[in-house]
């Protein structure tokens, strides 16, 4: 199938103009932050209020010096942060530089203040925290953008259904990285448990591909992603109708359309996650959360 590649220039010079008054508006009282959500009819606002972080934020103020990512800023004192609750593509992945392009319009050589949750910092040693230009959640700012996914790990779950629903909102708009590829009529399930110790039995989980269509479809490229940052990328292989493919997560020979993730861990979480399927240039698939 023929594909060209969008260009997004337009598109993100407009999102930057949005962002720009956005964090520019007044700060309003208290600490709490009004979001407005536009419904598809556009004649309904759904609000919601984040309120009452006073509690937990640092009173300090901090000048962000750089935005390495589009969820990771080093502050002036050198310290590094991650912004929690969401996550962005990674360096090589499809809307990486949007990400941070968009981050960096936000809070690059901007005073902001930080809010914790529970954890203090991450394995890597940067600090977890919320972030505020003004009354503007950072995060949440990127999530409804579509500039991140919502990305719940806990114990840091404060905001989770709010970024969960800014999500829902750039879902239903099609906004970033959610916006749609041309190739549809494709159906995903995941085996996420496995039976038994899932870190033994790694080839009974396992993800489901089938094409429900009636075209043959070659999906060279294609990525499986989960809600971290675990992906798997196809090479060529002509997806006939009516035929299935399947992903192990573990060790294997891949054949015809059975594929092996080579993957030394389990990568689906038994709780929830979510799968992204993303075609050649990055564009959204399918979707599948459980």
């Amino acid at each position: 199938m023929a594909r060209i590649k969008k260009s997004y220039q337009t598109k993100i010079f407009s999102f930057m103009l949005i962002l720009f008054f956005s964090a520019s508006v007044p700060a309003v009282s208290g600490c709490g932050l009004f979001y407005d959500f536009e419904s598809n009819s556009g004649t309904t606002n759904t609000r919601e209020v984040i309120s009452g972080p006073e509690d937990s934020l640092d009173e300090d103020i901090h000048r962000i010096k750089e935005v390495t990512d589009g969820d990771t800023v080093i502050l002036d004192d050198d310290n590094r942060v991650r912004l929690i609750g969401i996550n962005t593509p990674e360096y090589g992945m499809y809307f990486y530089g949007e990400a941070k392009e968009v981050l960096e319009v936000l809070v690059l050589k901007k005073e902001v203040k930080l809010e914790k949750d529970i954890s203090e910092k991450d394995k890597y040693g940067r600090l977890l925290r919320y972030m505020y230009v003004g009354e503007l959640m950072v995060n949440l700012e990127m999530v409804k953008r579509g500039f991140a996914n919502a990305f719940t790990y806990p114990p840091d779950v404060k905001y989770s259904e709010i970024f969960l629903e800014a999500e829902r909102h750039a879902r239903s708009n099609d906004l970033g990285l959610w916006e749609k590829s041309r190739i549809e009529l494709v159906d995903v399930a995941v085996h996420y448990d496995a039976e038994g110790d899932d870190r033994t039995n790694l080839n009974d989980e396992y993800v489901i591909i089938k094409n429900i269509g009636e075209k043959a479809v070659d999906i060279g490229g294609w990525k499986v992603k989960d809600s971290a940052t675990n992906i798997y990328e196809f090479r060529s292989y002509q997806f006939e109708p009516g035929s299935i493919i399947y992903l192990y997560t573990g060790t294997g020979t891949d054949s015809g359309g059975i594929y092996y993730w080579n993957s030394p861990n389990p990568v689906w979480n038994n709780d929830f996650d979510t799968l992204y399927l993303r075609d050649a240039i990055g564009l959204l698939i399918e979707l599948y959360s459980y």
